[in-house]
């Protein structure tokens, strides 16, 4: 698919590396002093919840200026159902460590098929490969160039 002067395709296998190292520097001392989310994409790769098909990156004159991947999940409704659906990046339904008065805001849904969440209200269950030892994350981020951690007002994680 090509927009103006961008791109989007599939990521290749050449470009993990690369796409980590994005993601790394988009997410540098955003949440928590340095990051984790170059890890997890890298680890995500291979759950069995990733849903290679839908693994895209963005171009922009030859240059990796995005990515965005998908992964299978599930909400468990508060009827003791558990309805399928997919979870885009790293993001009305509640985390399962939130409580249902938390702020929310930040979680965003949106239905493919018109109705499909009609009355649902449950909790969604972060695929596990999104969980990450902070050691592994460290090991991963020394094959990094260096960067400084900094704790930052703001930040929602140590």
């Amino acid at each position: 698919m090509k927009t103006n002067d961008y791109s989007i395709r599939l990521e290749r296998t050449e470009d993990y590396r690369e796409v980590e190292n994005l993601v790394r520097e988009s997410f540098w001392n955003v949440y928590r002093p340095g990051c984790s989310e170059h890890f997890v994409i890298h680890v995500l790769r291979d759950d069995p919840a990733f849903v290679k098909e839908l693994d895209f990156v963005m171009e922009q004159n030859g240059k990796l200026i995005g990515q965005n991947m998908f992964m299978r999940t599930v909400i468990e409704v508060d009827d003791g159902r558990v309805i399928p659906v997919l979870t885009m990046g790293p993001i009305g339904i509640r985390y399962h460590d939130l409580s249902e008065d938390a702020d929310d805001s930040f979680f965003l849904c949106k239905e493919l098929i018109p109705g499909y969440l009609d009355g649902i209200t449950g909790v969604y269950q972060t695929p596990k490969g999104y969980y990450v030892d902070d050691a592994d994350v460290e090991e991963f981020d020394n094959a990094f160039p260096p960067k400084v951690k900094l704790k930052l007002p703001g930040q929602i994680f140590d």
